[in-house]
């Protein structure tokens, strides 16, 4: 039979696809066939691919199952896998994961700076977009782990240099924030108009409170009657814990009890958080001016007023010039906090422990105080260790609640606030 006469071979490989095979050339066939797989896998995870929507929920609700996020953080987790499905897919909603590829880096790198800059007036983009990115990748990893995409590609981080670290104030910047409006003595029948910003009690308490007690500023904002207390040592405590209504913790470790000081006491947070168990009950608010919501919890009024939209703007920044140059902001208290015990000599685990971070070691010096129960060891330590040269005796509560009462019934200065949750 004459060779040209026999037939093509032809080999199936995919749905309608087959390879076909010149007579004569049945070696090549042989050859290539080791290679096929990876071809069949491409046009297998093409044909299968779910649509990337989909596919980005389940990964969204893969990393919320996984890990321990704060509720803050599961906000900001959500908010921005919206934003990488509305880059992704907007132009084709039926886009499926196999579709991914190095153009999406690209598009990623010259859509998202437009979308995070719209509505927004902070000077951290770089830092965002570093946030973005790293997500993408995570995305990208969980595909690949998934077989539903061939190789792996990663979009390179913007990010240049480090995060700037929270700088420590230093006590001529303590005495300028401490001798500003909300800290001057005010006589029962103080002109309602005198001080044009308006007196609420977390403008007073919190800048102290961090101070002195190295809390987190919404730790401070979501605090409750309830949670300052005192043990059976007599030692006055702050109760940090996520038990309450909208309450929730970094992490774990979070949870802890911080001593009183005794400057707080003198300066009437006792005599302060009595009033609020008085007026509104043990489950109370202490900040009752504060409002929650899902994306800054409780502490966005107060974020804006100390620390304002922008690096060196609100109180902070217009008492603390030096806050102009980046580094300072409501954080600054803990940082101080913890480097003023650390010159104190108050042995690092006592610091961890007070700032809720987590340590290998006993959460306190108990081998050198075993005949002393952990809270008068810290209370001793705090007392001890926090030791400014700022003068602070001029502060009273008494005083600004004056101010605060010179301005019932004057309309309220600023944007309005949403209907409170507490």
């Amino acid at each position: 039979m004459n060779v040209n006469n026999i037939p093509p071979l032809s080999v199936p490989i995919f749905n309608g696809l087959y390879l076909t095979v010149a007579p004569g050339h049945e070696k090549t066939l042989e050859l290539a066939m080791p290679h096929l797989s990876s071809i069949i896998d491409a046009l297998n995870r093409h044909h299968y691919s779910p649509l990337l929507s989909e596919f980005l929920d389940t990964v969204l609700a893969r990393f919320l199952r996984e890990n321990d996020y704060s509720q803050k953080n599961v906000y900001m987790l959500r908010a921005r896998m919206m934003k990488l499905k509305l880059i992704l897919t907007a132009a084709n909603p039926s886009r499926r994961v196999a579709e991914l590829g190095t153009v999406d880096v690209q598009a990623l790198k010259d859509e998202l700076p437009m979308l995070l800059k719209q509505n927004s007036k902070s000077g951290s983009q770089g830092e965002n977009l570093h946030a973005y990115y790293s997500l993408f990748n995570r995305m990208i990893d969980e595909a690949v782990g998934d077989n539903l995409i061939g190789k792996p590609f990663k979009v390179e981080s913007c990010k240049t240099k480090s995060t700037a670290v929270t700088k420590a104030f230093l006590d001529s910047n303590l005495v300028s924030l401490f001798n500003a409006w909300p800290y001057r003595q005010y006589a029962a029948n103080i002109d309602r108009n005198t001080v044009l910003q308006n007196a609420t009690s977390y403008s007073f308490w919190l800048m102290p409170l961090g101070l002195f007690t190295g809390a987190r500023l919404n730790e401070l904002c979501q605090l409750r009657a309830h949670d300052v207390i005192q043990d059976v040592y007599g030692v006055d405590l702050i109760s940090i814990n996520a038990n309450g209504f909208n309450k929730s913790l970094k992490n774990a470790q979070s949870a802890r009890e911080i001593p009183i000081c005794s400057k707080l006491i003198e300066i009437g947070f006792l005599d302060f958080v009595e009033e609020r168990r008085q007026a509104d009950g043990k489950d109370a608010l202490l900040f009752s001016e504060l409002i929650f919501d899902d994306k800054h919890l409780y502490s966005r009024a107060a974020s804006r007023f100390f620390c304002g939209p922008i690096t060196g703007t609100g109180f902070i920044g217009e008492h603390c010039p030096v806050a102009m140059d980046g580094g300072f902001n409501f954080k600054s208290f803990r940082r101080t906090f913890a480097i003023r015990l650390e010159r104190s000599g108050i042995p690092a685990t006592t610091i961890a422990h007070l700032l809720g971070h987590k340590v290998d070691t006993p959460e306190v010096t108990v081998e050198h105080y075993l005949d002393k129960p952990a809270s008068l060891v810290l209370l001793e330590q705090m007392e001890r260790g926090l030791s400014y040269n700022v003068p602070l005796d001029h502060i009273s509560w008494q005083h600004f609640k004056h101010l605060m009462s010179s301005q019932i019934g004057r309309k309220t200065r600023g944007r309005k606030a949403k209907k409170a949750q507490h």
